[in-house]
C-alpha cells in the first residue's frame, strides 16, 4: 500500500489540496506540508510528514506549517514523524517523492500562483539544474553570469529550449536532465517546442547558437564551481546526544558514550544531533501536549546556541515510532526494527517473526554469527592461495591445508580464492586480512599485492577488506570453520605468548570459542587475560602451567560446546582438561585471571551485534569524484532501484554490517585510483561506531555483483545495461520529436 497527500497553504494559512498534476512543483513564497504513508496495513502504516519552507515564504508561514502538521500527526494517532524540509537543502528521503526533479516556482499564493501559459512560449527563462541524483530546478537570471561548469542548464527563449549538458555528467544525470527537457517541451509548450542539446561533443558553431540565444558569453566564460552548503560543528563527525530541561530558556545536559535505548526517559526531550542526518528530536510519550507541539521552537533555541544555519534538516520522532536512521546511533535498541522484508536476507528473516520466542531466537543467532551473513558467493568448495604479509611476503598456502589456519593480529593476510559462479564460469574473491596490530608498511604492500592479483585476474574479481573481528561467514567458510586469531607473529618466531608478555613464565592464554554452524564460521580468538572479557553467551579456553580450562557460559550455545574441545585438541595439547561451568569456577581459575569479574551491565555482547546488523538502515550514496579531486556524496532516497546505478559511476550501498563499494564499467580513472579516500572520507563524516580500520568494505565490479548485494535491490536485471538505450540514441530520439 502506498500514499501520498501534499498539503499547500492558501488564504487565511488553511491547508488546500494540490492538485496531483503539480506535485513536485513548489513556490519559493510558500510553505507545503507533503505527508508521505507505506505499509500493508491500518496496523502497520508508517507516516513521515514534511513541511518544506519555501526560500521567500513569511514568518507566519512557516508557523503555521508546523502547526498543521502537528494536527495532521494528532488526526493519525501521534505516529507520524516531523520533517522539517527548507528550499535548496531537502533530505534525500523528500527528493526522492518526485522525479526527475523537484522545481521551484517564483511567487506564492499572494501572487495568484502565476504559471506559465501552455504554448505560449517562453519570452527568455534561465533554469539551473543542480544535484546528479536528486535534481532540483530553479530559475536564475537569464544571463551568462549564472553559468557554471558544473550544473546543468535549460534556456528557454521562446519556442526554443537549450540543453547545456555538464561535462563529464554521469549517465543517469543525462537522462533525467534530458527527461526534465521533454517535460518541459510537454507540459509547458504543448509539444511544440525544439530541443537543442549542448555537450562536450557538440561543435563551437552549437555553442554559439546557445549563447546568442542567452545574449551573452561565450564558452570559455563559464565559471567553474566546487562550492557547497557546509555548517560547522565542534567536531564534524561526532553524534551528540542532550537531554533538554524544560523552561522559557534552552539548558541541555549531555550524555556521555555509548548512547543506549535506556537513556530515553518517557517523560523528557532529548535532542540527537548527527554529522548526516541532522538534528533530530524526540518527545517522551509522557510528554504534555502543549510541549510535543511547540517541539521546533525548541529545535529553532538549540540551532542559535549551536550557531547553526536554518536549513539543517529537522526531525521529530516520537517514543515507539524511532526510524532505524535514528536507532543507528544507539548502541543497544531492543524494539524491531520495519524493514521490507524482500530487503532482507534470508539469515535475518527469523528476526522479523511475529513470535516474540521465534524472534528471540532469531537474534541470538544473527548476534553470534560472523559477519556478512548473506556474503557466499559459493559454499566455500573451491581453492585458495594463502599469501602472509609480515615485513616480506610469503605463501603460507600449504599451512592452511589441514589442521586449524592461524592468522596473526601483527600481520596482513591475501588471500585470493577461486570458484565456480552461477553461470558456470570461473569467478575470484581476494580477501585482505589486516590485523589488528598489522604494521602500516604491511596494509601498504598487501593493497600493492591485491592490485597486482586484480590486474593479473583483469579486474574481474570482487575485493574484500576485513580488518580483525569482522570476519564474513564466506571468509570462515573457504577455512572449513577451523581458524584461529592469535597474539604474536613474525617478531615471536611465531611461538605462543599472550597479552603480557609473560607466556615463558606462567603457560596463560585465553580464547574465545564462538559461531553458529560446525564448518562454517566457527572460529576461536585469542584474548587479553583478563576475567571482564568472559561473556555469558561464549564458550573460553584458558590455557595455564597445568590445566586447561573449558569455561561454558550460561547463554552457550550446544554448537560452542562441541567445538572447543576439538579447539583444545589441535591448539593447546597436552594438558590436563578441566570443563566448569559458569557459576562454578575453582580459585584458581580467577587467579589466572587477576581476579573475579564485576557484574556486567550488558553481559552478552550478541545484543549488540543484532542492533547493527538488522535495525541499521539500508542506504546507497552516489559518489563523484572531480577533476580537481574533490570526493562528493550524494546520497539517494530510501527506495533506491538498479536504475540509479550508472555504468559510468560510483556508488557505496551501507548496510550497516558492511559497505559495498559498486564501481560502473566506465568510470573514470580517477574514481578507480581513489577507492581508499573514498571509503576513508564516507566513514570518517558518518558519526556511526566505526572506523576505518574495522569497516568490512566489499568491492563490487559491474556484472561481478554477489547475490546478496543484487537481493539488497527490489529487483535486479543482469542485462539492465546491455539493453539500455545510449545516450547517443536518446539525444536523437529527442531531436526527431521537435516540432516541425
Amino acid at each position: 500500500m502506498f500514499a501520498r497527500n501534499v498539503l499547500l497553504f492558501a488564504t487565511k494559512f488553511e491547508p488546500v489540496a494540490v492538485d496531483s498534476k503539480l506535485y513536485g512543483k513548489f513556490y519559493n513564497g510558500d510553505s507545503y506540508i507533503v505527508l508521505k504513508t507505506t505499509g500493508q496495513s491500518n496496523s502497520s502504516l508508517h507516516h513521515d510528514a514534511h513541511f518544506w519552507l519555501g526560500s521567500k515564504t513569511t514568518q507566519d508561514k512557516k508557523g503555521s506549517a508546523a502547526i498543521w502538521t502537528v494536527t495532521l500527526d494528532d488526526m493519525l494517532g501521534g505516529k507520524a514523524v516531523h520533517h522539517r524540509e527548507v528550499q535548496g537543502h531537502e533530505s534525500s528521503q523528500f527528493l526522492g517523492y518526485f522525479k526527475p526533479a523537484i522545481r521551484y516556482m517564483e511567487g506564492g499564493n499572494e501572487s495568484g500562483f502565476t504559471e506559465v501559459e501552455t504554448n505560449a512560449g517562453a519570452e527568455k527563462r534561465l533554469l539551473k539544474l543542480s544535484g546528479c541524483d536528486n535534481m532540483r530546478i530553479e530559475e536564475v537570471e537569464a544571463d551568462a553570469s549564472s553559468l557554471t561548469r558544473d550544473h546543468c542548464f535549460i534556456l528557454e527563449v521562446d519556442h526554443d529550449i537549450f540543453v547545456l549538458m555538464p561535462e563529464g555528467a554521469k549517465a543517469t544525470q543525462r537522462r533525467k536532465i534530458i527527461s526534465v527537457a521533454n517535460k518541459l517541451r510537454d507540459e509547458e509548450h504543448n509539444g511544440r517546442a525544439s530541443i537543442e542539446i549542448i555537450d562536450e561533443f557538440s561543435s563551437d558553431e552549437d555553442y554559439d547558437l546557445f549563447f546568442s540565444a542567452l545574449g551573452s558569453g561565450s564558452k570559455d566564460e563559464i565559471a567553474s564551481d566546487d562550492g557547497g552548503s557546509l555548517y560547522y560543528r565542534d567536531d564534524i563527525s561526532a553524534v551528540y546526544l542532550y537531554r533538554v530541561m524544560l523552561g522559557d530558556e534552552l539548558e541541555m545536559m549531555p550524555l556521555s558514550k555509548p548512547y543506549k535505548q535506556k537513556h530515553l526517559a518517557s517523560d523528557e526531550v532529548y535532542i540527537l544531533d548527527t554529522p548526516c542526518s541532522g538534528v533530530y528530536v524526540w518527545i517522551g510519550s509522557e510528554v504534555s501536549a502543549d510541549v510535543k507541539k511547540a517541539y521546533h521552537e525548541i529545535s529553532d533555541k538549540y540551532f542559535d546556541a549551536k550557531n547553526y544555519p536554518s536549513w539543517v534538516n529537522v526531525t521529530k520522532v516520537s517514543q515507539g515510532s524511532e526510524s532505524s536512521t535514528f536507532k543507528q546511533f544507539f548502541h543497544n535498541w531492543e524494539t524491531i526494527s520495519s524493514f521490507s522484508k524482500g530487503l532482507v536476507t534470508d539469515s535475518d528473516a527469523g528476526y522479523f517473526s511475529e513470535d516474540a520466542e521465534h524472534s528471540a531466537q532469531a537474534a541470538k543467532q544473527i548476534g553470534k554469527s560472523a559477519a556478512a551473513r548473506g556474503y557466499m558467493p559459493d559454499q566455500g568448495d573451491g581453492s585458495l592461495t594463502v599469501t602472509r604479509i609480515a615485513g616480506d611476503q610469503e605463501d603460507v598456502t600449504e599451512a592452511f591445508a589441514s589442521g586449524v589456519s592461524v592468522l596473526y593480529q601483527s600481520e596482513v593476510y591475501v588471500v585470493k580464492y577461486q570458484y565456480t559462479n552461477d553461470d558456470g564460469g570461473e569467478a575470484h574473491v581476494i580477501y585482505y586480512f589486516v590485523g589488528s596490530e598489522a604494521s602500516a608498511d604491511d596494509k601498504q604492500a598487501g593493497l600493492e599485492l591485491v592490485s597486482q592479483i586484480e590486474d593479473e585476474l583483469e579486474s574481474s574479481a570482487t575485493v574484500v577488506k576485513v580488518p580483525q573481528g569482522r570476519e564474513p561467514k564466506h571468509f570462515l567458510n573457504i577455512f572449513k570453520g577451523n581458524l584461529a586469531i592469535m597474539f604474536g607473529g613474525k617478531d615471536s618466531e611465531y611461538s605462543p605468548v599472550n597479552a603480557k608478555g609473560s607466556y615463558e613464565d606462567d603457560n596463560i592464554r585465553l580464547f574465545r570459542v564462538e559461531g553458529t554452524e560446525p564448518g562454517v564460521d566457527l572460529r576461536a580468538i585469542q584474548l587479553e587475560e583478563k576475567a571482564d572479557n568472559l561473556e555469558d553467551d561464549d564458550v573460553y579456553v584458558l590455557e595455564t602451567k597445568e590445566t586447561v580450562y573449558i569455561w561454558i557460559g550460561k547463554e552457550s550455545n550446544d554448537t560452542e560446546k562441541e567445538a572447543v574441545t576439538s579447539f583444545v585438541e589441535k591448539i593447546v595439547k597436552d594438558k590436563e582438561i578441566s570443563t566448569i561451568e559458569q557459576g562454578d569456577e575453582p580459585e584458581e581459575f580467577w587467579e589466572a585471571l587477576g581476579g573475579a569479574p564485576e557484574e556486567k551491565e550488558d553481559p552478552s555482547g550478541w545484543r549488540n551485534a543484532v542492533n547493527r546488523r538488522v535495525t541499521t538502515p539500508r542506504t546507497l550514496t552516489s559518489v563523484t569524484v572531480t577533476v580537481t579531486k574533490k570526493i562528493k556524496f550524494e546520497d539517494l532516497d530510501e527506495e533506491y532501484t538498479q536504475q540509479d546505478l550508472s555504468d559510468d559511476g560510483a556508488y557505496i550501498l551501507d548496510t550497516g554490517e558492511e559497505l559495498y563499494l559498486w564501481q560502473g564499467k566506465n568510470i573514470p580513472e580517477r574514481v578507480k585510483m581513489a577507492k581508499g579516500d573514498i571509503v576513508k572520507e564516507y566513514i570518517e563524516d558518518d558519526g556511526l561506531d566505526r572506523t576505518v580500520d574495522t569497516a568490512l568494505v566489499v568491492f563490487v565490479k559491474q556484472g561481478e555483483e554477489p547475490s546478496v548485494f543484487k537481493k539488497l535491490f527490489p529487483e535486479w536485471d543482469n542485462d539492465m545495461w546491455d539493453n539500455q538505450t545510449s545516450y547517443e540514441d536518446i539525444k536523437n530520439e529527442t531531436k526527431a520529436a521537435n516540432s516541425k
